[in-house]
Protein backbone atom coordinates (compact mmCIF):
# COMPACT_ATOMS: atom_id res chain seq x y z
CA UNK A 1 0.00 0.00 0.00
CA UNK A 2 3.05 2.26 -0.12
CA UNK A 3 2.06 3.37 -3.63
CA UNK A 4 -0.75 5.63 -2.37
CA UNK A 5 0.43 9.08 -1.29
CA UNK A 6 -0.81 10.38 2.03
CA UNK A 7 -3.13 13.26 1.23
CA UNK A 8 -6.15 14.96 2.67
CA UNK A 9 -8.69 16.89 0.60
CA UNK A 10 -9.08 20.31 2.10
CA UNK A 11 -12.22 22.44 2.00
CA UNK A 12 -10.77 24.90 -0.53
CA UNK A 13 -9.88 22.02 -2.87
CA UNK A 14 -13.38 20.58 -2.55
CA UNK A 15 -14.93 23.98 -3.26
CA UNK A 16 -12.87 24.31 -6.46
CA UNK A 17 -13.91 20.84 -7.67
CA UNK A 18 -17.54 21.20 -6.53
CA UNK A 19 -18.68 24.84 -6.79
CA UNK A 20 -22.06 25.77 -5.32
CA UNK A 21 -23.78 25.97 -8.72
CA UNK A 22 -22.67 22.41 -9.49
CA UNK A 23 -23.78 21.07 -6.10
CA UNK A 24 -27.20 22.68 -6.54
CA UNK A 25 -27.78 20.41 -9.56
CA UNK A 26 -27.28 17.23 -7.54
CA UNK A 27 -29.93 15.21 -5.80
CA UNK A 28 -27.44 13.13 -3.81
CA UNK A 29 -23.79 12.74 -3.00
CA UNK A 30 -22.11 9.64 -1.56
CA UNK A 31 -18.84 10.11 0.29
CA UNK A 32 -17.02 6.79 0.35
CA UNK A 33 -13.32 6.73 1.12
CA UNK A 34 -11.75 3.94 -0.88
CA UNK A 35 -8.24 5.05 0.12
CA UNK A 36 -9.08 6.42 3.54
CA UNK A 37 -11.98 7.19 5.79
CA UNK A 38 -13.92 10.45 5.57
CA UNK A 39 -14.00 10.95 9.32
CA UNK A 40 -10.21 11.19 9.43
CA UNK A 41 -10.15 14.06 6.91
CA UNK A 42 -9.15 17.31 8.59
CA UNK A 43 -11.90 19.32 6.82
CA UNK A 44 -14.48 16.54 6.54
CA UNK A 45 -17.12 18.20 8.69
CA UNK A 46 -16.57 21.55 6.98
CA UNK A 47 -17.03 19.87 3.59
CA UNK A 48 -20.39 18.43 4.68
CA UNK A 49 -21.43 21.83 6.04
CA UNK A 50 -20.47 23.40 2.69
CA UNK A 51 -22.55 20.83 0.78
CA UNK A 52 -25.52 21.39 3.09
CA UNK A 53 -25.22 25.19 2.72
CA UNK A 54 -25.16 24.83 -1.06
CA UNK A 55 -28.42 22.87 -1.01
CA UNK A 56 -30.70 21.63 1.72
CA UNK A 57 -32.16 19.12 -0.77
CA UNK A 58 -29.00 17.07 -1.46
CA UNK A 59 -29.13 13.64 0.13
CA UNK A 60 -25.71 13.26 1.77
CA UNK A 61 -24.62 9.69 2.45
CA UNK A 62 -21.32 8.86 4.10
CA UNK A 63 -19.85 5.35 4.33
CA UNK A 64 -17.42 4.98 7.22
CA UNK A 65 -15.94 2.57 9.73
CA UNK A 66 -16.73 5.37 12.23
CA UNK A 67 -13.80 4.65 14.50
CA UNK A 68 -12.47 8.21 14.73
CA UNK A 69 -13.27 11.80 15.70
CA UNK A 70 -16.03 11.37 18.27
CA UNK A 71 -16.62 15.13 18.31
CA UNK A 72 -18.23 15.37 14.84
CA UNK A 73 -21.04 12.84 15.08
CA UNK A 74 -23.74 14.98 16.65
CA UNK A 75 -23.11 17.76 14.14
CA UNK A 76 -23.34 15.30 11.22
CA UNK A 77 -26.71 14.18 12.61
CA UNK A 78 -27.89 17.79 12.81
CA UNK A 79 -26.90 18.30 9.16
CA UNK A 80 -29.49 15.75 8.01
CA UNK A 81 -27.01 13.20 6.71
CA UNK A 82 -27.18 9.46 6.27
CA UNK A 83 -24.28 7.48 7.69
CA UNK A 84 -23.62 3.95 6.58
CA UNK A 85 -21.76 2.56 9.59
CA UNK A 86 -19.61 -0.34 8.41
CA UNK A 87 -19.91 -2.69 11.38
CA UNK A 88 -18.97 -6.26 10.48
CA UNK A 89 -20.12 -8.24 13.47
CA UNK A 90 -19.98 -7.82 17.22
CA UNK A 91 -17.00 -6.81 19.35
CA UNK A 92 -15.32 -10.22 19.08
CA UNK A 93 -15.46 -10.39 15.24
CA UNK A 94 -15.75 -6.84 13.88
CA UNK A 95 -12.01 -6.14 14.18
CA UNK A 96 -11.05 -9.18 12.11
CA UNK A 97 -11.87 -7.34 8.87
CA UNK A 98 -12.05 -3.72 10.11
CA UNK A 99 -8.54 -3.70 11.49
CA UNK A 100 -7.39 -0.93 13.83
CA UNK A 101 -10.94 0.07 14.67
CA UNK A 102 -12.65 0.27 18.05
CA UNK A 103 -16.07 -1.39 18.22
CA UNK A 104 -17.21 0.45 21.36
CA UNK A 105 -16.09 3.82 19.99
CA UNK A 106 -18.05 3.11 16.80
CA UNK A 107 -21.21 2.39 18.80
CA UNK A 108 -20.69 5.54 20.89
CA UNK A 109 -20.28 7.57 17.70
CA UNK A 110 -23.43 6.01 16.22
CA UNK A 111 -25.39 6.86 19.37
CA UNK A 112 -24.29 10.51 19.17
CA UNK A 113 -25.25 10.65 15.49
CA UNK A 114 -28.65 8.99 16.03
CA UNK A 115 -29.45 11.17 19.07
CA UNK A 116 -28.84 14.28 16.95
CA UNK A 117 -31.36 13.13 14.32
CA UNK A 118 -29.11 11.40 11.80
CA UNK A 119 -30.29 8.50 9.63
CA UNK A 120 -28.05 5.56 10.58
CA UNK A 121 -27.54 2.35 8.62
CA UNK A 122 -25.74 -0.66 10.10
CA UNK A 123 -24.00 -2.22 7.12
CA UNK A 124 -22.46 -5.64 7.74
CA UNK A 125 -20.31 -7.61 5.31
CA UNK A 126 -21.01 -11.30 5.78
CA UNK A 127 -17.96 -13.51 6.39
CA UNK A 128 -17.58 -17.03 7.71
CA UNK A 129 -16.29 -15.57 10.99
CA UNK A 130 -19.36 -13.36 11.63
CA UNK A 131 -22.31 -15.02 9.85
CA UNK A 132 -23.56 -16.50 13.14
CA UNK A 133 -24.01 -12.94 14.50
CA UNK A 134 -26.40 -11.47 11.93
CA UNK A 135 -29.50 -11.79 14.11
CA UNK A 136 -27.70 -10.37 17.17
CA UNK A 137 -26.38 -7.44 15.12
CA UNK A 138 -29.84 -6.76 13.66
CA UNK A 139 -31.36 -6.76 17.16
CA UNK A 140 -28.62 -4.51 18.50
CA UNK A 141 -29.06 -2.10 15.59
CA UNK A 142 -32.78 -1.75 16.33
CA UNK A 143 -32.11 -1.28 20.05
CA UNK A 144 -29.60 1.50 19.31
CA UNK A 145 -31.95 3.31 16.93
CA UNK A 146 -30.45 2.50 13.53
CA UNK A 147 -33.05 3.11 10.81
CA UNK A 148 -31.81 0.30 8.59
CA UNK A 149 -29.80 -2.92 8.85
CA UNK A 150 -28.21 -4.41 5.75
CA UNK A 151 -26.12 -7.47 5.08
CA UNK A 152 -23.67 -7.36 2.22
CA UNK A 153 -22.84 -10.70 0.66
CA UNK A 154 -19.47 -11.12 -1.00
CA UNK A 155 -18.54 -13.78 -3.50
CA UNK A 156 -15.61 -15.09 -1.51
CA UNK A 157 -14.80 -15.32 2.17
CA UNK A 158 -11.06 -15.36 1.42
CA UNK A 159 -8.92 -12.53 2.69
CA UNK A 160 -9.78 -9.26 0.95
CA UNK A 161 -6.15 -8.38 0.35
CA UNK A 162 -2.68 -9.80 0.71
CA UNK A 163 0.03 -7.73 2.40
CA UNK A 164 2.74 -9.90 0.85
CA UNK A 165 2.60 -9.13 -2.84
CA UNK A 166 5.14 -11.18 -4.70
CA UNK A 167 6.08 -11.67 -8.32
Amino acid sequence: LDSYPLCDMRLDQFQKIFPVDFLQQLSSIHINGNHGDFVTAQDGLEIVEYIRQASSKIHIRISTNASAKPNIWARLGELNTTIQFRIDGLEDTHHLYRQNTNFNLILDNAKKFISAGGFAIWSMILFDHNKHQVDQCRTMSRHLGFKKFEVIFIKSTKKAFNHHRGK
